[in-house]
């Protein structure tokens, strides 16, 4: 084929091609017939890359199979401004997947031949990997994470000993934005040189990108190695910042695992690698951590859930369903409205399972879906609300909200939004929030809560008893009424000191106006300590467990003694 384009295009077109061909004799040459969608490459780039064969005949969709997705919407972009005449010259930095799988950074360069009308007829040029070249960086002298992978396909035997040291240096940005990138380079170079110092001749040290290094070692037997070496390099630094006198003060967190987890797949290796990493920096400084098993399960199942909840919100929040409980009058024990439960259920291999709320509304706030969520949530309480005035005129819904939802959300205008949507009184929708959710939040909780006395909102502190709240705190919280955990009432039913103390705490937020509804009640004659307490309001398994919507209105729709 490329004969054919040299006798094709003469001369002139043959000069240029020459000079491609000479700057890069030893990579990859390629010619793409834009007109037709054919492509055809070095042989050799077929045995190193994941591509059928040299000759492609439907270029668009074969060659963008090798193309790394990431890089996949940027490559479609520039060939199509190619292809429209907008570009005239290829040069582009971008990743190709090799035969297991894992991303090459390559330069792919070219020129664009015309046919006579002038459109574009051929992409000519050269592909070269800059991502595998054996060379050390300019900063530390370290060869990097390519000779690294080289370094282990290169055993003649299986690894089925040793251990990788993946290491990070503990607030690297906070140095190189206090003392400027050179002075970072020189702490990067030179805590190269102190790891060095501590290897024996049959360790080896590599850098990765920026601030990790990861050390080798073949040959130790245990853990404890790892553990001995790790102490050196500690020492090693820490006389380093002495002699430097403290003119930058770091530490450095180290991820272990077991060399032998390269033989489960380069892929699989690289996440075990990274996670170590993350889990001894999720100690604090200087952290280190051995690889556990358990550990990795667990945090596995913990990324499947946060996907789960991601696509299920995009779904229309498919998996989501709000669970409703009763709150009845201490007194009449006529049910007076309900708390709405956030629930999650996933579909796995054994079928629709149900996430504890434990497990996964922490999962939400870390990741900012609880602010999603928690607007569905609103809304479907707010409409279940509507729905019980039917039967219920004077009926009130309480709704949790997340502190997360106030520091990045705009919850204020979604509560607002559902009473107006749904046609409530403000006062019918209630706010709960535990007490640990606003202690170290002040201005902005502060913000929230005067929307919601404005507007006439309650306002509910949860679980009461567990936390930091006292009489001063609540007094200045001024909620409707509080919720006393319902584990200390568990406590409170169980022992007379505890009895005592629960007793005693009733009258003293009685005395600020403020009123007290008793989670966890149980049993009838934990009841009965309640109305002898003149506690206001109560919830809890006796009165009725979390149920759905349909249970929850034919079980509670008629407003009768629910018992």
């Amino acid at each position: 084929m490329i004969n054919d384009i040299f006798k094709l295009f003469g001369e002139q077109t043959a000069d240029i091609l020459f000079e491609i061909i000479t700057e890069c004799m030893d990579d990859y040459l390629y010619i793409f017939d834009l007109q037709n969608n054919t492509f055809e490459i070095s042989q050799s780039a077929v045995e190193r890359f994941n591509i059928p064969s040299n000759i492609l005949t439907d270029m668009s969709n074969e060659v963008m199979k090798v193309v790394y997705e990431e890089d996949r919407e940027m490559l479609a972009k520039h060939l199509a401004d190619i292809c429209e005449g907008r570009e005239k010259v290829h040069n582009l930095h971008y990743r190709w997947l090799d035969k297991e799988g894992m991303p090459v950074w390559i330069n792919s360069r070219g020129i664009v031949i015309n046919d006579q009308q002038g459109n574009a007829e051929y992409l000519v040029g050269c592909l070269n990997e800059t991502g595998n070249k054996r060379r050390a960086d300019n900063v530390t002298g370290l060869l990097g994470g390519p000779e690294f992978l080289t370094y282990l396909r290169e055993q003649k035997e299986p690894i089925t000993k040793g251990f990788f040291m993946h290491i990070g240096i503990d607030d690297f940005g906070a140095i190189n934005s206090s003392r400027g990138a050179d002075y970072g380079n020189y702490i990067l170079k030179s805590v190269a040189g102190c790891m060095k110092e501590c290897l024996s001749d049959k360790q080896r040290i590599y850098h990765l990108v920026a601030d990790q290094y990861v050390i080798v070692d073949l040959e130790a037997s245990s853990a404890e190695d790892a553990v001995a070496l790790k102490e050196k390099i500690t020492d090693k630094l820490h006389n380093f910042i002495i002699a430097e006198n403290y003119e930058a003060i770091f530490s450095i967190s180290i991820g272990v695992i077991d060399a032998a987890t390269f033989c489960e797949g380069t892929e699989e290796c690289r996440k075990k690698f990274e996670f170590a990493l993350k889990q001894a920096k999720s100690m604090g400084k200087n952290g280190f951590y051995i690889f556990d098993q358990d550990d990795y399960e667990a945090f596995l199942h913990k990324g499947r859930i946060i996907a789960t909840l991601r696509n299920a919100i995009v779904n229309h929040y498919d998996g989501f369903e709000v669970y409703y409980q009763p709150i009845v009058d201490c007194q009449s024990e006529q049910i007076i409205g309900a708390e709405a439960l956030m629930r999650f259920s996933m579909i796995t291999e054994e079928g629709r399972e149900f996430v504890s709320p434990m497990e996964f509304i922490p999962l939400l706030e870390e990741t900012g879906l609880i602010i999603p969520a928690g607007r569905y949530i609103l809304n479907e309480a707010a409409a279940m609300c509507c729905e019980m005035q039917k039967y219920i005129p004077d009926f009130r819904m309480n709704v949790n909200v997340s502190y997360v939802q106030i520091l990045q959300g705009n919850v204020e205008r979604d509560i607002l939004d559902a009473i107006q949507k749904y046609s409530l009184q403000p006062e019918c929708l209630c706010v709960e929030m535990t007490e640990s959710g606003f202690m170290d939040m002040t201005p902005s909780f502060c913000k929230f809560r005067k929307t919601l006395d404005k507007n006439g909102i309650p306002f509910v502190i949860d679980d009461f008893g567990t936390g930091y709240s006292n009489l001063h705190c609540i007094r200045d919280m001024n909620p409707s009424y509080v919720k006393m955990d319902r584990d200390f009432t568990a406590k409170a039913m169980n022992s007379d000191r505890d009895y005592e103390l629960y007793k005693n705490i009733i009258p003293m937020v009685h005395s600020i106006n403020v009123r007290i509804c008793a989670e966890g009640i149980e049993e009838k004659e934990w009841l009965l300590k309640m109305k002898e307490m003149k506690v206001d309001y109560l919830q809890g398994y006796y009165f009725g467990r979390p149920c759905g919507k349909k249970q929850f209105l034919q079980q509670y729709a008629s407003g009768i003694n629910i018992k």
